[in-house]
Parts: structure tokens; C-alpha cells; sequence
């Protein structure tokens, strides 16, 4: 079992653990708090559920159920189980479940614990840790979310077996943004190695997951609330959640609107004079390499303007882009919605 720490300001620490045995670690974990109460989805609710002898809200899988309307269900379960303040939350599935989860143990009686239990690639890369928790509007993702950390994350790569090649896909997504950030040899290593990615190798997929954590940790250890160094995490995002709410969260997985919103932010950046041609031929290639479901169909501006001008990031009216300097450097970039619309026509 391999274990990180992440140790935020306030000398508050939390564990993740990786590998297998985590379903018995999980039970010890529990026995800490007064009830214990599950979230997840229909999928993995048939796939793992039998696992953890906990009550639960079971939501139909997908972005479509990170909403309001969704938060406000189990907010009412919630309440139904009588959990208080002792009580733990346990997320169990992939990003949407732990968004929500996370979201709803956040503001029920002021916030109570959750813990993570990530079951897809993306969401044991990235977003199980953080403390990143929100819902969707329909004009724009995650427009309403709170920080909230969790208290534990357990991670066994031996579940990536159950996921089909779109899921994997998605998760690279991520995976990818943090070859970039990291620099050559990370991007390198993971450009080389996607067949046993794709095969769920767990000597190929535990080294890369355990990697992108520690990158993730260090940036969140040092900027635990989105407002300095923790914004590069951002890349492809601006894009990408633009991509996702134009096509009403349905079209393209969180990971796929990444993928495609590094491949146009890195073009602009290199159409800004910032990333220089062979950086952006490498990150091109790179990213090339993982394969997308069907073709990138650019929508009209119109489409993506209004989730571009709510993203969380801009400021006095200009969007904010994390663009690459090269890889292993990045920059925040605030363009006129004028001009970002300008760039869109031309490419």
C-alpha cells in the first residue's frame, strides 16, 4: 500500500492510500465517526456496492446529475438519515460523484466529513483531491461549489479494469495536463507508455496515478484556494468547460473537453508568439496521441461565449487562459472576448 500526505496550512493533513486492500482500510477509517453514509452512482453501485455495508443515495451516473436539483436530493436523504456533525460522507465513483458528495458534505449542518473512493482514472488523478467540490448551472460548470476538503482518499488502480476506452480517454485528460505542467519526462513517460494505460497495467497506471498526485498535493499545499500557483491546474479548462456547457454537458466527458481545450489553448498560445513552434509541435503530437471519440466539431463563438465570460478565473471582464511557455512552464493570459473571438474565426 503507498500512502501521500497532504498537508495544508493550519497543520491540516490528510492521507491518501494507494493499492489494494483499501475496501478494509475504508471500514477502519469508518469506525471513527458516528454514521456512515454513502454516495455514488447507479454504475458503480452495481460494480462495488455489496463492498461497504453503509446507507446510500445511488444518482444515475453522468454530468447530468451534477446539479442543484441532484445536490438538493441527497441533501433531503441526507437529512432523513439523520447524520450530524460526527458523520462521515464516503464519495464513491468518479468526479461527478465526488463533486457532489463533496459539495453536499460541505454545506449540510455547516460541513461535515467525506471521504473519497475514486473509481475512474480522472478522478484518482485529479479530482478526489483538492478539495474542489461544485455543481452546475446550465450556463456554466461548477458555478456554484464550495472548498472542502476531504479526510481520506483511498485509491485501488485494480478498478480501472472495469472502465471501457472513453473513460480512460477521459481520464488522460488529465493526466496529460500534468505532463505539461511537469515537463518533458513526465509528458514523455505517459506518451509512451498509453497502451498499458489503456489496459489498466497497474505497474504502468499506480507509478503515473502516484505521480500526478504529488504534483497535485504540492501545488495545493502551497495555494490551497485557487488563488496563485494552483490556477496552472487550469489548462484546457477555459476551453474545455466552455466546450462541455455548450454541448449542455452532454456531448463530451470532463476529460475529453480537457483534451480538446489543451489542443486550442496550446494553439493559442502559439499563435500569441508565447509558446515557441517546437514546444507547440510536441505538445500537438503529445496530445494527438490519445484517442478521442469522433472528430473536434468547432461550434460557432456564439455558442462558447457565455461559459467563457463566467469562468471563474477572469477578471474586470477579460478571460483568463493558462497557457504553456513550454513544457514545465506556464502563464496566465486575460484576453478581451473580442479578441478571443477574432482567434476563433481564423482557426
Amino acid at each position: 500500500m503507498g500512502r501521500l500526505k497532504v498537508t495544508l496550512p493550519g497543520a491540516f493533513t490528510y492521507e491518501i492510500s494507494i493499492g489494494d486492500g483499501i475496501w478494509r482500510e475504508v471500514e477502519d477509517f469508518a469506525k471513527g465517526f458516528s454514521k456512515v453514509f454513502i454516495v455514488t452512482d447507479e454504475n458503480v453501485e452495481n460494480l462495488y456496492g455489496k463492498r461497504l455495508p453503509f446507507p446510500r443515495f445511488v444518482m444515475p451516473p453522468g454530468e447530468g446529475s451534477k446539479t442543484w436539483r441532484q445536490a438538493e436530493l441527497l441533501l433531503k436523504q441526507m437529512s432523513r438519515a439523520d447524520l450530524d456533525r460526527q458523520s462521515l460522507i464516503i464519495a464513491l465513483g468518479g468526479g461527478v460523484v465526488g463533486d457532489l458528495a463533496g459539495f453536499a458534505a460541505s454545506i449540510f449542518l455547516r460541513g461535515i466529513a467525506y471521504s473519497q473512493i475514486p473509481t475512474t482514472l480522472l478522478a484518482q488523478v485529479d479530482s478526489a483531491v483538492g478539495g474542489k467540490t461544485a455543481v452546475n448551472l446550465p450556463w456554466g460548470k461548477n458555478l456554484i461549489g464550495s472548498f472542502h476538503q476531504p479526510r481520506a482518499v483511498f485509491i485501488d488502480p485494480a478498478v480501472l479494469k472495469t472502465l471501457d476506452k472513453r473513460e480512460i480517454t477521459s481520464g488522460l485528460g488529465e493526466v496529460l495536463k500534468y505532463g505539461v505542467i511537469a515537463g518533458p519526462k513526465f509528458f514523455s513517460d505517459v506518451t509512451a507508455n498509453l497502451e498499458g494505460v489503456y489496459n489498466a497495467d497497474p505497474k504502468v497506471c499506480g507509478p503515473i496515478i502516484r505521480q500526478c498526485l504529488e504534483i497535485k498535493s504540492e501545488i495545493v499545499r502551497r495555494d490551497e484556494h485557487d488563488l496563485g500557483l494552483r490556477k496552472i491546474l487550469n489548462f484546457g479548462h477555459t476551453f474545455g468547460h466552455a466546450l462541455e456547457a455548450a454541448a449542455d454537458f452532454t456531448a463530451y466527458k470532463h476529460g475529453e473537453g480537457v483534451l480538446n481545450g489543451m489542443l486550442l489553448e496550446a494553439r493559442l498560445s502559439f499563435d500569441l508568439g508565447i509558446l515557441p513552434r517546437k514546444e507547440y509541435e510536441k505538445i500537438k503530437t503529445g496530445l494527438e496521441k490519445v484517442e478521442l471519440k469522433g472528430d473536434f466539431k468547432k461550434p460557432p463563438f456564439g455558442k462558447i461565449k457565455g461559459a467563457l465570460l463566467k469562468d471563474k478565473k477572469n477578471r474586470r471582464g477579460q478571460i483568463s487562459f493558462i497557457l504553456p511557455k513550454r513544457l514545465g512552464e506556464m502563464e496566465e493570459v486575460f484576453l478581451g472576448v473580442k479578441e478571443v473571438g477574432q482567434w476563433w474565426q481564423k482557426i
